[in-house]
């Protein structure tokens, strides 16, 4: 039977070769993405578990080293900025030869000394000192190695200090072994609930897109198989024959498959999917999944090429006399009305159960009930758009409603991965605002382009008197910066009017017009002092407060100079060299500078992590649809190359062939996506009411982002169809089979 089958595929003429071929293209594309599924969280992870020894504090909780037989390291770890990119910063200070060294590094950087990651070397080199060389003492002794680096493209600086003075730092700990466990998120319950149908979601489009592959051209080989068996051919061997082709597509474009992942590997690691670029190393394919692809896919190929021959299987003449098939009937909106019952039922145990493995099987056996009720329904809703445009007047809207009507699986499969896509990115992004407003935190009410520092750390200890003038005198002078609002630590004795017993008091000072040139608050008398906690550069709702014994301005200048409001032109110059400024003046790290954007990402930092993951996934969701359009449209066009070659010689002209193509596809198309997108929403609903939060409709650019993925889907589809629609019904090739 291979030698058989061998032969009808290399016999078959050019349109067999062009079949095959394009099938095992189909078939690699797919392969390649669903590799890449499976590398993907493992190589996420990968960044969570180099990045964890940042988390390195004096509770670990899994050490890398025997604390019992190490010296103390004190530890800081801070976050800087150049630019919009993060920068880590380590300062360590070693109290003993035995003390633990950092991963990535063969020594402890000692006083005046620095190790810089190969990205921040090169930013390093190619900067002028005063925007950031400035902000590390010393010289660089070591380049970090990729064990404590997320990523290739990583900025990071461990600098060395000499533990007496180090131990003055704010914040600083004292350590005797390195973290070992991997950053931990913190996605409560739900958020993993919403990344596992994400998982899923996105995994499905690709299955179809497979399948859609793999049947290209089935009317095609039902014809060819249906003739052997009237020479004959049992259906069993009718069956192997077809087996052996869709195998033989399915394994070469399985190895294809492979080289494209091998080959595009690279270039899809410098991709920051969570704001960290990969090592190619890191989309390493385990050897589970990748049995289950290298397996999966062939068997998924088999079955879909054993299941368009159903007809043959019943006549051999089915498939000439075009055996009639059975009409979907609205009993296909039971598979779905089942998975919406069981899933609004499994979603809030599964919360109230802390996502446990066991319901989240749950949800996930449901949600999966209920795509297989879209896939079910979307064949009777292409009817009932076939019989709609029956009703319209032309030729087009009439040979477009019949071949709808005629065979709607057909005319639903090539826009089903479309449709699966736009319920998925229905669900997310009428889930994501809901969810997010509650979890995002309010910006810093700061104008754009301000730089602000709190001195002494976070915890803003503060500079001395002598120092802060300095640093005031350097500011003053740089181009770019328009004001500057000084920050004073309060004294050691002093009450405010409106301070309650039970409140925090203040503990910072500056004038009334320093104040209001931040723009946070206004207070009438310019020349007043008042007193400010030092959430002022933060999150507050009573930013300041007035003296009961006010402090005379000319005495500010001798209180220590807690923090800084420094407003800039916006340039990046400006601002990355008012930032080194206040830390090469401040030193050894002791100074959180940021600028607003910096800070508001800060804040945000989980927020638009997860909104650039969701990004990627429903952008990379679309684009296998838009190919599983382009696929299934060509494989349609070559299963009915006859009756349009007929309809071409009996007089239709080419552009009437191309609006009925068009027609078939927009007019379900756009029909069952808004049904889809409507049932996305109301599944959000269901997500929110079982997360106890108030469901907010999605933002009108997702709208527009949506609308506009499935034209340019439609439009590169017909780019791919029309041409070739062209070819199959162009005179000089007509023949009658």
């Amino acid at each position: 039977m291979i030698r058989l089958a061998a032969r009808l595929i290399l016999g078959g003429g050019r349109e067999a070769l062009v079949r095959l071929v394009v099938t095992a293209f189909g078939v690699a594309l797919g392969v390649a993405l669903l590799l890449f599924s499976a590398v993907a969280f493992p190589a996420l992870h990968a960044h969570d578990l180099r990045a964890g020894w940042l988390a390195t504090g004096a509770h670990n909780a899994r050490p890398v080293q025997n604390e019992s037989t190490t010296d103390p390291l004190l530890f800081l770890r801070a976050t800087d900025h150049y630019g919009k990119q993060e920068m880590i910063r380590v300062d360590v200070a070693a109290e003993g030869p035995r003390a633990p060294v950092p991963p990535g590094l063969s020594r402890i950087p000692g006083p005046g000394q620095y190790a810089v990651s190969p990205a921040l070397a090169r930013l390093i080199s190619d900067t002028p000192a005063d925007m950031l060389a400035q902000r590390f003492p010393g010289r660089p002794i070591e380049t970090i190695g990729d064990a404590a680096l997320a990523g290739p493209q990583q900025l990071m600086v461990v600098v060395g200090h000499d533990p007496a003075s180090m131990r003055a730092f704010t914040g600083v700990q004292e350590v005797r072994s390195i973290e070992g466990a991997p950053v931990r998120h913190g996605y409560n319950e739900f958020l993993r609930i919403m990344l596992t149908l994400g998982i899923i979601a996105l995994i499905l489009p690709v299955v179809v897109f497979i399948s859609a592959a793999t049947r290209l051209a089935a009317a095609r080989r039902e014809q060819r198989l249906a003739a052997l068996r009237l020479v004959g051919v049992t259906p069993g061997q009718a069956a192997a024959l077809a087996a052996i082709e869709a195998g033989l597509a399915a394994v070469c474009g399985t190895v294809l498959g492979i080289a494209v992942f091998a080959v595009v590997r690279p270039s899809v690691a410098r991709i920051p999917f969570d704001g960290n670029t990969f090592f190619p190393s890191d989309l390493r394919l385990y050897a589970v999944p990748a049995l289950i692809i290298l397996l999966g896919v062939p068997a998924l190929s088999i079955m879909a090429a054993e299941l368009s021959l159903r007809r043959v299987r019943i006549s051999p003449l089915g498939v000439t006399r075009q055996t009639p098939r059975p009409r979907p009937t609205w009993r296909r909106l039971i598979p779905l009305g089942a998975g919406l019952t069981g899933f609004a039922i499994a979603l809030p145990v599964s919360v109230g159960d802390h996502g446990s493995q066991s319901s989240m099987v749950g949800v996930s056996a449901t949600f999966l009930v209920v795509i297989a009720g879209i896939m079910t329904l979307g064949p009777w809703l292409t009817i009932l758009v076939g019989t709609t445009m029956l009703k319209l007047r032309g030729t087009t809207a009439l040979l477009a409603g019949r071949r709808l009507q005629n065979n709607p699986a057909a005319g639903f499969r090539s826009i089903s991965g479309l449709v699966l896509a736009v319920f998925t990115a229905s669900l997310i992004c009428g889930v994501l605002p809901s969810v997010m407003t509650g979890q995002s935190t309010k910006s810093i009410p700061l104008p754009p382009g301000t730089v602000t520092a709190l001195l002494g750390g976070r915890q803003a200890t503060g500079i001395r008197p002598a120092a802060a003038a300095a640093l005031l005198a350097r500011l003053r002078t740089t181009p770019g910066i328009t004001h500057i609002t000084a920050i004073r630590r309060a004294p050691e004795n002093w009450t405010t009017a409106q301070a309650q017993p039970h409140e925090t008091p203040a503990s910072a000072l500056l004038t009334c017009a320093d104040l209001n040139a931040t723009g946070v608050a206004a207070c009438p008398d310019p020349s007043a002092v008042v007193a400010v906690d030092l959430h002022l550069l933060g999150v507050t709702d009573k930013p300041f407060r007035t003296l009961t014994h006010p402090v005379p301005s000319a005495r500010l200048d001798s209180l220590p100079l807690a923090a800084l409001s420094v407003a800039t032109d916006g340039r990046t110059t400006t601002l990355e060299t008012a930032r080194t400024a206040i830390s090469a003046a401040v030193g050894e790290g002791q100074a959180a500078v940021d600028t607003t954007a910096d800070a508001n990402a800060e804040l945000n930092h989980r927020l638009i992590q997860l909104q650039r993951l969701v990004t990627v996934a429903l952008a990379l969701t679309l684009l296998i649809a838009g190919c599983s359009l382009a696929v299934a449209i060509a494989g349609g066009l070559v299963e009915r190359k006859r009756p349009f070659t007929l309809l071409r010689l009996a007089g239709a002209q080419p552009a009437n062939l191309r609006r009925v193509v068009l027609a078939e596809t927009t007019a379900p198309l756009l029909t069952i996506a808004l049904t889809s997108a409507g049932l996305g929403l109301a599944l959000a609903a269901i997500v929110i009411e079982a997360n106890h939060t108030t469901w907010k409709p999605p933002d009108p650019t997702y709208w527009a982002a949506l609308g506009s993925g499935i034209l340019i889907a439609v439009a590169l589809s017909a780019a791919t169809a029309l041409p070739l629609l062209s070819r199959l019904t162009s005179l000089q090739t007509a023949r009658f089979e």
